[in-house]
């Protein structure tokens, strides 16, 4: 195994005689197809050629201006046709990036065919591991018997490229072609699916100096333009022979034309401001709410015209609902009948917060918190609580409430002076205040 090992090397190394190999740092200004910052890059390219066929090494590193990172390592052949006035070739690559939400990877592949006078090109990217990262549902808004809520999705999206390139007065190439963004779903939110188009222009300064610009624009990125600045530091090239430097040369050397692709994973950031708060259950029901305020007139149970009563939104009220309740005048008018839950219904208050399907509903009255009381005898004042956060409300005993009569409706308590810390509640099947 190891005497084939040394023979394939040996083989390997006498075949191929000549390198070629560049460093070149550039730096690119500012963003492009799927990202919104310039980088510095530092790219080393080396060419290793036997009789007609050319093998390619790419080592590409970038540095974004806030400081994230990306890079791309390939692999490639070229083949020469007619006394290397065209070469055909194919390129793999693996390429990488790293972002505040998560580190995206990808494998590329291209075709390229090159002449003095032109040049075409194809890529395809495609995403591997983890391509997308969903942020977690924030609380916007109630709307109707709604909880509107935010949600974000960072996509790396796979994409095809080509484009048709055209050299001139020997320092200049101009070079136009599309691409396309692939649709993808995840969460409800739809990402990609957008044509697009690009134009590219470089010129050499001499050796070691040279500038391009570039042009897209697709519906998803709109129009991007791109400044970029390179050096070249030749570190090898290879001896021409006797024999051809007696023959013609080509006015473009191809063994120098760089594998053009892009370098960078794009990634599309989706939001979505008004997704509806869904059970855990079934994402395609709503989580329904019923709102509660004393000082409503008549209602419908929506945000925008809550139930006046409890007794209203019980009546009005079906399983799985959650009943959100003001404090409305501070008082327990219209909020001393009891309720009755039926199953998996939560009795929310307004002084607290509230947690449905892992998204967090801010207080709307941070620490005023609803007074509530049943004057029916023998009746407690909520029946069937489940998972009802009880401490969240203040329950008025029923015979204080009878005792002050129409004083306990008009005058308003000051909660900053008699609302307590919430104190733990056992779990039970009802709740009651009677007298000692």
């Amino acid at each position: 195994m190891k005497r084939s090992i040394i023979a394939t090397l040996t083989l390997l190394s006498c075949t191929l005689h000549a390198t070629e190999s560049t460093l070149q740092m550039r730096h690119r200004e500012s963003g492009g197809v799927g990202y919104s910052q310039g980088y510095t890059s530092v790219d080393y390219f080396l060419t290793t050629q036997g009789d007609k066929t050319e093998f390619l090494f790419n080592l590409r590193g970038h540095l974004f201006n806030d400081a994230h990172f990306a890079g791309n390592t390939g692999l490639g052949v070229r083949y020469s046709l007619k006394d290397d006035h065209y070469r055909i070739g194919t390129n793999v690559f693996y390429d990488c990036r790293d972002t505040s939400h998560f580190f995206a990877n990808q494998i590329g592949a291209g075709l390229e065919l090159l002449s003095r006078h032109f040049d075409l090109r194809f890529n395809g990217y495609l995403p591997v591991g983890k391509k997308k990262n969903f942020e977690e549902r924030t609380f916007r808004d109630f709307v109707g018997n709604n909880a509107l809520i935010r949600s974000k999705l960072h996509a790396a999206l796979p994409c095809i490229d080509g484009e048709i390139g055209v050299p001139f007065c020997k320092r200049w190439t101009i070079a136009a072609g599309s691409y396309y963004l692939f649709s993808e779903k995840s969460h409800h939110l739809t990402t990609g699916n957008a044509w697009g188009g690009k134009l590219r222009a470089d010129v050499t300064l001499g050796r070691y100096v040279g500038l391009g610009a570039i042009v897209t624009h697709d519906s998803i990125f709109h129009t991007r333009f791109q400044g970029v600045l390179s050096i070249n530091i030749p570190l090898a090239s290879r001896p021409v022979s006797k024999n051809q430097k007696t023959k013609e040369q080509p006015t473009r050397n191809l063994r120098q034309v760089p594998i053009m692709r892009n370098e960078i994973i794009p990634i599309e950031v989706r939001r979505n401001s008004r997704e509806i708060l869904t059970t855990s259950s079934d994402p395609a029901n709503p989580v329904r709410f019923l709102f509660v305020n004393n000082t409503a007139s008549s209602g419908d149970g929506s945000f925008e015209k809550p139930f006046a009563s409890l007794k209203e939104a019980e009546i009005h009220s079906e399983p799985g609902d959650v009943i959100y309740v003001f404090p409305g005048d501070g008082t327990p008018r219209l909020m001393d009948e009891g309720i009755v839950l039926k199953e998996n219904q939560i009795l929310a208050s307004s002084g607290a917060p509230l947690s449905v399907n892992k998204v967090e509903i801010p207080a709307f009255t941070p620490g005023i918190s609803p007074i509530i009381t049943n004057v029916q005898p023998n009746q407690p004042i909520i029946t069937n609580p489940g998972k009802s956060r009880l401490n969240d409300f203040i329950f008025l005993p029923p015979w204080e409430y009878l005792l002050k009569g129409l004083n306990a409706l008009r005058s308003k308590p000051d909660f900053s002076a008699t609302h307590e810390e919430p104190k733990e509640v056992p779990p039970q099947d009802e709740i009651s205040e009677s007298p000692p």
